[in-house]
């Protein structure tokens, strides 16, 4: 049994007793909520073609990819396939940027606004909604949430110009740290994008499927492994679609051990500009590696310089198809590739590599004696954020008061 079959398949005491009552099976169950994510999207097909379509009737449209927290990075998983598939300019914001600064992403553009939120409860989310709709007559809002019941979707689902896809209740986390609830909206997203090409996408999603399986079924033990290894601090590397990934990552090794191990992330070759002077003798360096070859030659060329310069604790190399000649760059291996199989493209496959940051945050947390469930011992941070106020900005420009929004 690997180490994650072995949490979940103890007693309920003993799961509260080391605050694992949620986030191991919700790690695990992940990837069998997948299709029915894609389902729930394509069921609204004909409505998301008519949203796409609607922006290139319009000057200045945007499509802004959009979320707090985990749900911005959301968005840096999904920015390039959207930029592939449709002709108008992508952009990540986080809903936060969108509260304290409307002026500069609503005063002259006609968006798109694609929220992302696993509650919908956090004051951002509804915030950036009510402000965005307020700068914009022609905005069009679609929300993907793993929270029906949520602010944002409440409020969404009463307006015209608003499409609201609810996924499966069981992708709404009840842990602290967002884990099914990523990987399941950044696979509703990747649905979206294909809305043109629906078969061709779903053609794809069992093999994808397998891929998280086998992720579940083999990375656990090896991954135990290395955060019961004593490093102080991590960087996550990743290009294109896994920059996001390395984000994402980043966020769930740092908040689940509370914040004890500070992280990183870049891509491949930006790290080399002043963020490499964190990969010292105590840091743990995860790559997440394309299998495009033309984009792997820069990862290698970057890993084989660590290599060379003996820098960091241990190098972990995440791929499908890793080889030799990438193989001698790395301390220990998760290769994810199907032998009878083409390699997914790398657009699909954040979902997947994002396991690999999901089971080091679960793993290092419990080594260092924090609970997964609710590690913030001092109650720094929480579930859904707390304490937020957002501000009508129009009032506040033209009459200088402090107006305050309600969720």
């Amino acid at each position: 049994m690997n180490p994650l079959s072995a949490f979940i398949s103890l007693d309920d005491t003993q799961k509260e007793a080391l605050g694992i009552q949620y986030t191991p099976q919700e790690i695990h169950d992940q990837v069998d909520l997948w299709t029915s994510s894609v389902e729930r999207v394509f069921q609204y097909r004909q409505r998301l073609i008519e949203l796409f379509e609607s922006l290139s009737g319009k000057k200045k449209s945007v499509i802004y990819l959009a979320g707090a927290g985990t749900s911005e990075f959301v968005g840096y998983c999904l920015q390039g396939i959207f930029r592939q598939s449709f002709p108008v300019p992508v952009q990540v914001v986080s809903t936060g940027k969108l509260v304290t600064h409307p002026f500069e992403y609503f005063a002259h553009t006609n968006p798109l606004m694609i929220s992302f939120a696993r509650s919908g409860d956090s004051p951002e989310s509804w915030g950036a909604y009510e402000i965005a709709s307020q700068f914009s007559d022609s905005i069009c809002h679609l929300v993907i949430t793993c929270n029906k019941e949520g602010g944002l979707a409440r409020r969404a689902r009463h307006d015209p110009n608003s499409l609201v896809i609810d996924l499966d209740e069981k992708t709404n986390d009840r842990g602290l740290a967002m884990t099914a609830s990523f990987s399941n909206m950044v696979i509703a997203g990747q649905a979206c994008s294909q809305i043109y090409s629906p078969d061709e996408y779903t053609q794809k999603l069992p093999q994808l499927v397998v891929a998280g399986r086998k992720v579940l079924a083999m990375a656990p033990e090896v991954v135990k492994k290395i955060a019961e290894s004593d490093f102080q601090r991590a960087i996550f590397l990743g290009s294109g679609s896994h920059f996001g990934t390395a984000i994402e990552s980043h966020l769930k090794l740092q908040e689940l051990t509370s914040g004890q191990i500070m992280c990183g992330y870049n891509t491949f070759l930006d790290v080399r500009h002043g963020p490499k002077a964190v990969i010292d003798k105590h840091t743990l360096v995860v790559a997440f590696l394309a299998s495009d070859p033309y984009v792997r030659r820069y990862e290698a060329e970057l890993l084989k310089e660590i290599r060379q310069q003996e820098l960091g604790k241990m190098t972990i190399l995440v791929g499908e198809g890793l080889d030799d000649e990438i193989s001698r760059y790395g301390d220990e291996m998760i290769d994810i590739k199907s032998d009878s199989q083409a390699a997914l493209p790398d657009s699909l496959t954040p979902p997947v590599y994002v396991m690999i940051g999901q089971l080091l945050g679960l793993f290092k947390s419990l080594h260092l004696g924090f609970k997964p469930d609710s590690p913030s011992k001092t109650g720094v941070i929480h579930r859904v954020v707390q304490g937020v106020k957002v501000y009508d900005p129009k009032i506040f420009k033209e009459k200088g008061i402090f107006q305050e929004i309600k969720g």
